[in-house]
């Protein structure tokens, strides 16, 4: 079958345009979904995903005879839905930088600290004992925000970091310290 007759099939979605479509370009969809895809069972989902599409973007009528063959319209097609589908999978496991982060005060609260009010009790040597835990970044954002009371913007100044990095890092921070102390508890505390 030649190209504009297949074009013209799988436009309207002939049976036998899209037997030999698929005869003739699955090497080419395998070749895009081998530079992103490693598992051979998704592989096969990937082809079906691509052919179909293809399709669909061919009865949009995307394909113009003009400026390619098919071939390399096809190929085009195929490689920039693999790149899409690939960044979408990996948009899903990035941890986004600011969620969360945005709802921190500027100034710290000034009720007391608790280090002023717990005193030399358990808990305050529960607490010590998990900031020692923490690596000297998250043990200094942690010091110069609560301890020293400084505002976001200087201790972002004093650490040399972004403000947003200075938002991150003190929330992940904060977190750290949280899990340590939770693993410091008694099992009926935590359950509490």
């Amino acid at each position: 079958m030649e190209e504009p007759q297949l074009v013209e099939g799988l436009r309207t979605r002939r049976d036998d345009a899209v037997r030999v479509y698929l005869e003739r370009y699955r090497s080419l969809f395998l070749h895009c979904i081998c530079q992103f895809e490693a598992d051979p069972t998704r592989r096969e989902d990937l082809f079906q995903e691509l052919a179909w599409h293809a399709l669909e973007r061919l009865s949009r009528d995307r394909f113009d005879p003009q400026r390619g063959s098919f071939g390399t319209w096809l190929y085009r097609v195929a490689w920039c839905r693999c790149v899409d589908l690939k960044r979408r999978q990996n948009a899903k496991r990035r941890v986004p930088l600011t969620t969360g982060v945005d709802d921190l005060a500027e100034r710290p609260d000034a009720s007391p600290e608790p280090c002023e009010t717990i005193g030399e009790g358990e808990i305050g040597e529960r607490v010590r004992a998990a900031l020692r835990e923490l690596d000297d970044e998250a043990r200094a954002l942690l010091e110069l925000r609560h301890a020293e009371g400084l505002t976001l913007q200087e201790v972002a100044q004093r650490l040399g970091f972004s403000l947003e990095q200075t938002k991150y890092r003190l929330k992940r921070a904060t977190a750290l310290l949280r899990r340590s102390l939770l693993t410091r508890l008694p099992r009926e505390e935590v359950m509490e």
